[in-house]
């Protein structure tokens, strides 16, 4: 990506950068310099991304009125000269081989200069100094604001070897060749065939794994990507703000391209790719009987509405094909681009679980014509990019009627819910039931049924699945303007209420009022949900016996576990240590002073303990604390690793586990109690071994999760 042509000043690639210099920026500067909320846009993830630079724009400003051009990295642009000529980003280290000629050593170096304590909100850093005189001037206002932000400054060994970097005129790294795998070109090979078919067949899975991190069972991943050359040429990648873009030329070519970046686990999504899973796909699109006669256009009416690009290819293959692997969809939902989110995910609760529709009893993929005929109302408000034209209140029009036809469908089918309509993953997909936990700007979600009943529950059905990503992934442009993402944010909420009702069918008939009116509490919020969501499914009556229906969303459970989803499925439910069990899940004043998301270290075990934030109903996207129950609140508590953004790291000592649990529940709202349970256990920014902690959690991930592991981001670390 660095142009050298045009900077002859730049000192030969050596093996100093990834030897020496790379550790030290993923294990300091990575942890909050990643993704697009990397302050100032300066991605210390690669090489390319530090030789880039940084920007004054913001890629997070929900409020502007344009969309801005994405500035993706590896993408938008493939040379440091374009992206100083055509994106404005401007030099943070400089290869001049004099290390006062780099802001990045401004930064480093003020920092172990000054290390008192501060509010240190990394996202909320406005100042982008793009010259060394700016930075000088910038630091002499704030000298607590040295890098890392907040944190004990690089040691000595650290800083020596950056400065030593730099005075060699910080080269890169010496760029050694992936070597082209025969699975690279078995899958390539899959994906570019010629027929009419595959070729479609192609375009869908490309739209639905365009955000994964392919691999071939280790570490090494790929990105498969629309390249303007086939193998065995150098991809040449079609840069579209959205998948399903017009590309501009009469035929594309999906290419596995190697990531060369960091792995940072908040935007880390793995999907494997072997030879059962090119047989499964083979299975599950080819070997069905279906015709296509030609392949689907680009017009945002069409290529936005899977329902139509790909009506072709059955739906029940399309359905199955998001099952087999729901946990990678529903962790692009959240693990995509939105790395900074609150208003993105205060569409969600807290905790909640969710199960899908068996595919032999979603009638929308086994009638024939019902989703022909609604594909005009499955309509979303991507397709209207950034215009006018996507404004949700038309997409709400078509999502009501889409429900009313859905409704009359199962009324003509007379079929109350009963529990063999529960999806069981065939008895060993873990995909089957899954844990969504929310940690207020970010989210996580996990195998099995993990912590006691929540609050509200999904049952997702293939319109649903499908919509969700499109909205939340495919269609999602994080560089949109205000139009484009309230209306993405409105059309979640159609979504979310559809999966909550399809879980109320399971429940007894006279029921459902008042177990939707508990999740939706409020003055007015009966009337509007009344007209706004409208319960469907409430006349049939559900199939599943009751003995207490005072308790039955618990039974429910109950019997889901029991006769639906296996031991396999279900797990160990990933219990904490023993003496924590009791506190998990309960409301109390000991909740109150904890924040999201703290990950504890107990020996060589880590828990994660994780603040679930009650609400009276999450049916707006402003003014979240009008909505809030913190008397409700409690502590989910699950064994290993939740979250990419601890706000927290608690290490207790041998033996201490039963006092660590009893000073946790003795808690008050006060801060006395709070800094002394701090003092006792807690690892403050401040400390002068926090990067050894930090370093002993990022290694246990990466050893307990080796393929879905991630470096972590630190942006939303306690303040002292």
């Amino acid at each position: 990506m660095r142009d050298v042509p045009l900077a002859p000043q730049l000192a030969e690639p050596s093996p100093t950068f990834e030897t020496k210099v790379r550790p030290i920026l993923e294990q300091r500067c990575v942890v909050c310099h990643a993704c697009y909320n990397a302050p100032c846009q300066l991605n210390l993830q690669s090489f390319d991304g530090a030789d880039r630079g940084a920007n004054k724009v913001k890629v997070y400003e929900p409020s502007r009125l344009t969309a801005m051009a994405p500035t993706r990295m590896f993408q938008d642009a493939q040379s440091t000269s374009d992206w100083v000529k055509r994106f404005k980003f401007f030099p943070a280290i400089s290869h001049s081989k004099n290390p006062d000629d780099s802001i990045l050593y401004h930064f480093v170096q003020q920092r172990r200069a000054e290390q008192r304590s501060g509010d240190f909100n990394a996202e909320q850093a406005t100042a982008c100094p793009d010259t060394v005189e700016q930075a000088q001037s910038y630091l002499k206002g704030r000298p607590e604001a040295g890098m890392p932000f907040g944190f004990p400054p690089l040691n000595d060994a650290e800083f020596a070897t950056v400065k030593a970097w730099l005075q060699e005129g910080a080269p890169g790294p010496l760029v050694k060749k992936r070597a082209t795998l025969p699975a690279v070109t078995r899958w390539e090979a899959f994906f570019n065939d010629d027929d009419l078919r595959s070729q479609l067949v192609a375009r869908y899975l490309y739209e639905h794994l365009f955000l994964a991190h392919l691999h071939f069972g280790d570490r090494a991943f790929y990105r498969l990507v629309r390249s303007k050359t086939a193998a065995p040429a150098e991809a040449e990648e079609i840069a579209t703000v959205r998948p399903y873009d017009d590309p501009k030329i009469l035929r594309v070519y999906y290419r596995l391209v190697p990531v060369t970046e960091t792995i940072v686990q908040k935007t880390h999504v793995a999907f494997e790719l072997d030879d059962r899973k090119l047989q499964r796909f083979r299975e599950l699109f080819l070997e069905p009987k279906w015709k296509v006669d030609a392949l689907p256009g680009f017009d945002p009416d069409v290529a936005g509405n899977p329902f139509i690009a790909f009506a072709a290819i059955p739906a029940k293959s399309r359905y199955q094909f998001l099952l087999d692997d729901a946990q990678y969809h529903v962790r692009a939902f959240i693990h995509g681009p939105v790395c900074r989110g609150q208003v993105a995910l205060n569409v969600i609760d807290d905790h909640f679980w969710i199960l899908f529709t068996a595919p032999a009893s979603d009638l929308s993929v086994n009638d024939p014509h019902f989703l022909e005929a609604s594909a005009p109302d499955l309509r979303m408000p991507a397709e209207g990019g950034n215009g006018l034209e996507a404004v949700y209140t038309r997409f709400k029009f078509h999502q009501l009627a889409y429900s009313k036809r859905r409704e009359a469908l199962y009324e003509k089918a007379a079929q109350g819910r009963g529990l063999a309509d529960v999806w069981n993953g065939g008895g060993t997909n873990r995909s089957a039931v899954l844990t969504v936990y929310r940690h207020f700007d970010s989210a996580s979600v996990v195998y099995g049924a993990i912590g006691s009943t929540p609050k509200t529950a999904w049952v997702v059905d293939y319109p649903i699945f499908e919509r969700i990503y499109y909205d939340l992934v495919g269609g999602f442009d994080v560089f949109g303007n205000v139009v484009h993402q309230v209306s993405t944010r409105q059309y979640m909420d159609n979504l979310r209420v559809e999966s909550e009702d399809g879980f109320l069918q399971f429940l007894p008939k006279a029921q459902r009022p008042a177990q939707r009116a508990a999740w939706y509490r409020g003055a007015g919020l009966d009337d509007y949900m009344a007209v706004v969501n409208p319960l469907f499914g409430g006349t049939r009556e559900t199939k599943v016996a009751f003995k207490d229906p005072a308790r039955a969303k618990e039974e429910l459970w109950d019997q889901l576990k029991t006769n639906v989803l296996t031991p396999a499925v279900l797990g160990d439910a990933r219990l904490p240590p023993a003496p924590m069990r009791p506190l998990a899940d309960l409301p109390g004043a000991f909740v109150q002073p904890f924040p999201d998301l703290a990950l504890v270290r107990s020996g060589d075990e880590v828990f994660t303990i994780i603040r679930n934030r009650a609400h009276a109903n999450v049916a707006f996207m402003f003014q979240e604390d009008r909505y809030r129950l913190p008397a409700e609140d409690t502590l989910g508590i699950v064994k290993g690793h939740v979250g990419s953004y601890p706000n927290l790291f608690l290490v207790v000592p041998p033996g201490q586990l039963e006092a660590f649990a009893a000073q946790l529940k003795g808690l008050k709202s006060n801060d006395a109690s709070w800094e002394a349970f701090l003092d006792a256990f807690g690892v403050r920014r401040r400390s002068h071994d926090f990067w050894a902690h930090a370093d002993w959690f990022a290694a246990h991930q990466l050893r307990s999760e080796p393929i879905d592991g991630g470096l972590l981001d630190l942006s939303r670390y306690l303040n002292d």
